[in-house]
């Protein structure tokens, strides 16, 4: 069993993917007998079961979302000097850097304490280049791009092993950098299964006041551009006339509710802001169909997606190589946003299709994407290490 010390360059914990797969992945480990110890900003809010390291508080930086900030390097800088101390002290076995800044800082502290041969573990959910590139960091310079994709191949060769998210982000890291495959193993996402009930749905109804008869469609995650807040809008508007409520979870809402106020959408949607990760399944549950408007295919894996598949949710999204993965035979995969609309719209107006392709999500959740799979995943990759 052993000691293992995670970076996470990330306000964790915050109700996002990210930060949902960073305390799957330790709660995994635990659960296999190693120690662990989580290094990471000083906001977020502490989970009961993870023990965290926090840097000093940085006035002003309070933003939580996903996205650049221009107070992240220096928040790195003193996640850096958090992690240094908490390796002398602590003595890690095996440093377990999630993400790239992550992965970044493990180097440094690897080569400062040399002697010591600590293994280093990268943990990915994506690349760096397509992340950054979905977000429109590369619009105004745009020959940042190939030497942002120069630096990922460089810090991809530096660890001693590498666990992914998803098989397209393993299939991107052996095709786009050459890692070879033995330093490779797949840690895939996953997720709590949760039986939902007429129950949930007639509450869920009630708190928001939705309309009865309506067929809710729900959607999860980052209100942000690089997530596919353009598309929602969209689909939004293209099914105004049906009856078809949205249930948006997620935050920031400003955007979209400027956007909904200024086309008269705002009857047509509920926008419930920031929930807490544990309320999340009651509120999936109680809808009848799910979205993923996301466009850009970046490698990593998909929280929200394997959250709808384990409520048991019939899933419409597009056609990308990870959504094909996550998703079971029969899935409604679009290749613009008017077909996505459509695709809801066909669901709407097919309840016995809906309901089958339910029962094929929940299945196919089962069998490949709960956390036991990936806490199977974690032991097999841990014991390859030395």
């Amino acid at each position: 069993m052993k000691k293992v010390l995670h970076i996470a360059p990330t306000p964790f914990f915050a109700d996002r993917g990210c930060h949902i797969r960073i305390e799957g992945i330790v709660r995994c480990l635990d659960q296999l007998g190693h120690t662990n110890t989580v290094c990471t900003y000083h906001h977020g809010r502490d989970v009961e079961t993870v023990t965290t390291r926090r840097i000093k508080p940085i006035k002003n930086y309070t933003q939580t979302t996903a996205g650049p900030s221009k107070y992240k390097l220096w928040a790195d800088w003193r996640l850096l000097w958090l992690v240094l101390r908490e390796f002398r002290t602590s003595r890690p076995d095996v440093i377990h850097a999630h993400l790239h800044e992550g992965l970044l800082i493990g180097i440094i502290v690897k080569i400062l304490f040399f002697w010591r041969s600590t293994t280093l573990m990268a943990d990915m959910q994506g690349s760096l280049t397509g992340e950054l590139d979905s977000h429109g960091s590369f619009q105004k310079l745009p020959f940042l791009k190939p030497l942002t994709h120069l630096l990922e191949r460089f810090l991809m060769w530096l660890p001693n092993a590498i666990v992914c998210s998803s098989r397209h982000s393993l299939e991107k890291l052996q095709t786009e950098f050459n890692i070879p495959p033995h330093k490779i193993s797949l840690a895939q996402d996953g997720a709590d299964e949760f039986e939902s009930s007429a129950e949930h749905a007639l509450t869920l109804r009630e708190q928001y006041k939705i309309p009865a008869a309506a067929t809710l469609v729900v959607y999860s995650g980052a209100l942000l551009e690089s997530k596919g807040l353009s598309e929602l809008q969209e689909v939004i508007g293209r099914l105004a006339n049906e009856e078809i409520h949205f249930l948006i979870i997620g935050y920031p809402t400003e955007e979209l509710e400027e956007y909904l106020r200024t086309e008269d959408l705002l009857q047509n949607c509920t926008l419930t802001g920031q929930v807490d990760f544990s309320e999340l399944p009651k509120l999936l549950s109680g809808c009848d169909i799910a979205i993923d408007p996301k466009h850009s295919d970046a490698g990593e894996g998909s929280g929200k997606m394997l959250n709808y598949l384990a409520c048991a949710l019939p899933v419409v999204a597009f056609n990308t190589a990870n959504n094909r993965e996550f998703l079971p035979a029969g899935a409604k995969l679009a290749e613009n946003t008017a077909d996505l609309a459509n695709l809801i719209l066909e669901l709407v107006k097919t309840p016995d299709a809906r309901t089958k392709l339910a029962a094929a999500s929940v299945h196919h959740f089962s069998k490949n994407y709960s956390w036991n799979v990936t806490r199977a995943q974690l032991n097999s990759a841990y014991q390859k290490l030395t």
